[in-house]
């Protein structure tokens, strides 16, 4: 593991993932492994090379620098990830950044500089910092010491969750210290959760009932809507009868989005939901039927 965690990208000036205009911090590394994973970049913890087809103009330079024969013009993925010691040497002399290491460490004062540049955005549109991923809760001090630094300099922040994680380090170190949680529900059925997800439900659903409880932060339940997944009638009524049992009103939902489906071949995995199509008006307004009595967020 990294002595720092890594970080996939910092998206600013973003008008999503929460109020205002907001600075986006990417983490890698996740607990779970959901098959439509919309930032498969962001799984493991580890850094990676990635390959971007479209950039490369052939001119073979990472083959001539590449001590481990790591390089294959003959493979799909471009790179045999077996024997790839990461050493980023191929990277350097790649004239066009077909190849590119997926993962940077920050101080976290570092990203606090990069945060404060646009305080006076924040400040005029109610907006501030997200913390996404991967799963920035999979990186609990690091992300405490980050919360920490941007509550002092008054700058308000978001976190988003798939909610799987140790209750009583988030509760010690994150919750006193965060202005939103995002927090993710995505199939309601614990067997399909662990087939889907790779983890049963149990820990999220359990942090999450203890959150509604707690109330001392604002916590906004979003559904990923996946086709055929989580977006099925079965799994949408068990989550609305959950969410009422709650008395939770307002929910978010999230549309499929299939841009992401390219980007796993690009770190040498194979796409595992390979729908390539938006979801159309129709499953949009199924989605609304079955959840109707919520107010939605931004759908």
């Amino acid at each position: 593991m990294p002595k720092k965690p890594l970080i996939v990208d910092i998206k600013r000036n973003a008008l999503d993932d929460g109020p205002g205009i907001r600075t986006l911090i990417f983490f890698k590394g996740c607990p779970l492994s959901c098959v439509w994973c919309q930032n498969p970049e962001a799984k493991t913890p580890l850094q990676e090379i990635a390959f971007y087809k479209e950039n490369c103009g052939e001119c073979r330079r990472c083959l001539e620098v590449c001590d481990e024969k790591a390089i294959d013009f003959s493979y799909k993925y471009r790179i045999n990830r077996a024997l790839c010691n990461l050493c980023g040497e191929c990277v350097k002399v790649c004239p066009n950044e077909a190849l590119k290491l997926v993962g940077k460490e920050y101080d976290t004062m570092d990203l606090v500089d990069i945060v404060l540049k646009d305080r006076v955005f924040f400040k005029n549109s109610g907006g501030g910092v997200t913390l996404s991923g991967g799963e920035p809760l999979y990186h609990m001090n690091y992300v405490s010491e980050l919360l920490k630094t941007l509550k002092k300099e008054d700058v308000h922040s978001c976190i988003e969750t798939c909610g799987y994680y140790n209750r009583k380090a988030f509760n010690e170190l994150v919750l006193p210290h965060v202005n939103l949680i995002y927090f993710d529900l995505k199939i309601f059925d614990p067997e399909l959760h662990e087939k889907y997800c790779k983890e049963s439900n149990e820990m999220i659903l359990t942090n999450f009932e203890n959150l509604i409880k707690d109330r001392s932060v604002e916590v906004l339940p979003r559904i990923p809507l996946i086709p055929d997944i989580t977006a099925t009638d079965e799994n949408l009524t068990e989550w609305a009868n959950y969410l009422n049992s709650l008395n939770i009103r307002r929910i978010a939902l999230l549309p499929y989005n299939p841009l992401w489906v390219s980007k796993p071949e690009k770190i040498g995995i194979k796409t595992q939901y390979p729908r390539s199509t938006w979801m159309s008006r129709e499953e949009k307004a199924r989605v609304k039927s079955v959840l109707s009595g919520f107010e939605f967020e931004d759908f």
